[in-house]
């Protein structure tokens, strides 16, 4: 009894001290303080201030991470001066907080952006944060903004090509517009190709920062919770690469272009720019905002310098507003329900914010267990669907991909490289952070139902490709095909299936992208992309017909091609969940490769009908198709030697994506709620 008395008068001793320091007014510092190597350890010191007029006493400091959410590396410590982590700060005077963060060997993280979490007894302004930033690689300035060089150069050019246009008084630039984009796009490339080179294949989200490298996050807008917060991991880095790499092909597959070139290439330089920092966008309201704008340049583009015949091009630019509009605006619905239900966080400077737009922070979020509801169904339920719906319209997936044939037969080559290479695999990408990583139960519960979409898509896809006449139609087909495919792999919830969709985005882009740049040579040669009126091309421009060949073999999923090694990844993923659905994709697959090799086949034997020889487009060549040009194969060669060089050896590939496919799929099958009432 006498200890029992003795603990109650010791509470409410420190009741009263607590009580007593309660008028303290605690300050910190605006972050993200930058931690500078020291002697092999990485520190900073910062001040924790009591401006008010009473002392204030601070019960903890410490990191923002444990073993159960992990979000810095190991060996992160915070102390007071005094060695502590809690003390007292007498009226107007600060205590100094430092930082240290020791890296052991074996870690894989070499940049991170966190928090220092510091509660007081000022109740007013709860617990603050400071934020942290940690750069240890060997690129400097260039490492630590590296991202922003990849989105922000092609952007700067834009802006500079309609500056230049200005300047013109939109009379006639000369040669300036194509050789800025060309310039901005080769270094948009090597940038990229450095991010790939330094990108750390074995980092998990165990390591620390959610799984992501290469982060950069600056605050945008805080009163809406709004940061420039940018990173990649193994399912976005393939694409960011894919993308960098096919601008400076599309700008020499368009070198020729006489119609108002600034615009153009402003506009495809802003696709470009868009699409890349969709790409790497960790906050939902920048991904949102970069993909619209790259959707509305798309629009632009094929609106203004479509190359069907009478007004198809016009149909195809509305079709494309309409649907992708729509989807858009379903997305933003999804995207706003799911900010609304966030909880109080803080921004990379440690700004609080009542609700957060990043997607690590979302992630950490039970929105099953906050029982909402949108739309009279649950939050979780309906937002699933509704990005779903939203991304499926932007990324042409089955059943929402009608405005992509119209718009890829319309398009500049260079365009409508662009969107597959660019555009369309951002939107895929979202599938994968908002669909699965935000609402990994509503991925349960829906798996069966993307299952069967992903089955149909890729057998539709691959079915109309094998009836169709026109070498485009049959190559946008193999591309739906490929993404119901990539479908089938997100609603496996098996590693090697979602490592099969990650490579088959990146790999059916790739295909996509040098098809349509090979046939839009090809219909400049011929005039005609009808699989019925074309022969001997294999004898007139034996180069040509094989890079046409190489680009078929690409989206047909035929060994030796990436995407067949995805679409082996989703089947043997799917095989142990759904039998019926594993060899739905693996008949696609037969069909796929029946759909896309056929015609080529044909295309390539016999000789060019005589109607083709007379042709106004074959006069200037004296009635032969002209061999492959040079610039022709400086546009083509880097998506080529991808397609090649991947389908007989992905481990570049698969490699750098197999610990997020890892990732993802403990995330999405991690202990939770089974399903969503």
């Amino acid at each position: 009894m006498a200890k029992l008395i003795a603990c109650w008068l010791g509470f409410l001793c420190v009741l009263v001290s607590t009580s007593a320091l309660g008028a303290g007014r605690i300050e910190v510092p605006r972050g993200p303080l930058e931690l500078r190597q020291v002697a092999g350890n990485y520190e900073a010191v910062f001040d924790v201030r009591n401006v008010g007029s009473d002392p204030l006493f601070v019960s903890r400091v410490a990191p923002r991470t444990d073993a159960d959410d992990v979000r810095l590396p190991r060996r992160v410590m915070v102390r007071f001066e005094s060695g502590q982590t809690s003390g007292t700060i007498p009226p107007h005077q600060a205590a100094h907080v430092h930082v240290t963060w020791t890296p052991d060997r074996e870690t894989h993280i070499h940049a991170f952006y966190g928090h220092v979490m510091v509660t007081s007894t000022d109740e007013s302004a709860g617990e603050v944060a400071v934020g942290i930033a940690a750069h240890a690689g060997s690129l400097g300035f260039l490492g630590r903004h590296l991202l922003s060089t990849i989105v922000m150069v092609p952007l700067v050019a834009s802006a500079l090509l309609g500056l230049l246009l200005l300047a013109a008084g939109g009379g006639r630039t000369g040669r300036r517009p194509r050789v800025l984009a060309l310039a901005a796009s080769l270094a948009c490339a090597a940038a990229a190709l450095l991010a790939w080179g330094t990108f750390d294949a074995e980092l998990s989200r165990a390591d620390g920062g959610d799984g992501f490298q290469l982060v950069e996050r600056a605050s945008f807008v805080r009163a809406l919770g709004m940061e420039i917060f940018l990173g990649v991991d193994g399912a976005s880095l393939p694409l960011v690469v894919l993308c960098a790499l096919a601008a400076p092909c599309g700008v020499l597959a368009s070198w020729g272009e006489r119609r108002n070139p600034s615009i153009f290439f402003a506009c495809y330089m802003l696709l470009v720019g868009a699409s890349l920092g969709a790409l790497v966008a960790l906050d939902a309201a920048l991904f949102f905002g970069c993909l619209a704008l790259a959707a509305f340049a798309a629009f632009v583009l094929v609106g203004l310098f479509g190359k069907g015949e009478g007004s198809a091009s016009a149909v195809a630019a509305s079709r494309m507003l309409l649907l992708c509009g729509t989807g858009l605006v379903v997305l933003v619905v999804a995207l706003f329900a799911l900010h609304a239900v966030s909880v109080r966080t803080f921004l990379g400077d440690g700004s609080p914010v009542t609700h957060t737009w990043a997607f690590t922070e979302l992630s950490r979020i039970d929105f099953v267990g906050a029982r909402v509801r949108l739309f009279g169904a649950p939050l979780a339920k309906c937002a699933f669907v509704l990005s779903f719906i939203g991304l499926a319209c932007v990324g042409a997936v089955f059943p929402f991909h009608a405005w992509l044939r119209p718009v890829l037969r319309s398009a500049p080559p260079a365009v409508a490289l662009m969107i597959l290479a660019g555009l369309t695999r951002a939107a895929m990408l979202g599938l994968l952070r908002i669909d699965l990583v935000l609402l990994p139960e509503s991925t349960r519960w829906a798996a069966p139902m993307l299952g069967a979409i992903g089955a149909a898509g890729a057998l539709y896809g691959a079915l109309v490709a094998m009836g169709d006449r026109d070498l485009v139609g049959i190559v946008t087909f193999g591309i739906v095909s490929l993404s119901g495919v990539a479908v089938v792999g997100i609603a496996s919830l098996t590693p090697e299936a979602l490592l099969g969709t990650i490579g088959g985005i990146a790999a059916a882009g790739c295909a996509g992208a040098s098809a349509m740049l090979v046939l839009g040579f090809l219909r400049e040669r011929i005039a005609t992309l009808d699989a019925r009126e074309i022969r001997g091309i294999g004898i007139e421009a034996p180069l040509f017909a094989s890079m046409l060949g190489v680009a078929a073999l690409g989206a047909a999923a035929v060994p030796g091609s990436a995407s067949f090694w995805s679409v082996w990844l989703v089947g043997l993923g799917e095989i142990v969940r759904d039998p019926s659905i594993a060899t739905a994709v693996l008949v696609s697959a037969v069909l796929l490769a029946a759909s896309q090799t056929m015609p080529m086949l044909k295309i390539v034997r016999g000789r060019l009908p005589e109607l083709l020889h007379r042709g106004e487009s074959l006069t200037p060549y004296g009635g032969r198709v002209p061999e492959v040009r040079p610039r022709e194969v400086a546009a083509l060669a880097p998506l080529l030697v991808l397609i090649v060089v991947l389908g007989f050896y992905p481990a570049p590939l698969l490699g750098r994506a197999q610990v997020t496919a890892r990732d993802m799929n403990e995330l999405v099958n991690r202990a939770g709620p089974g399903q969503i009432n």
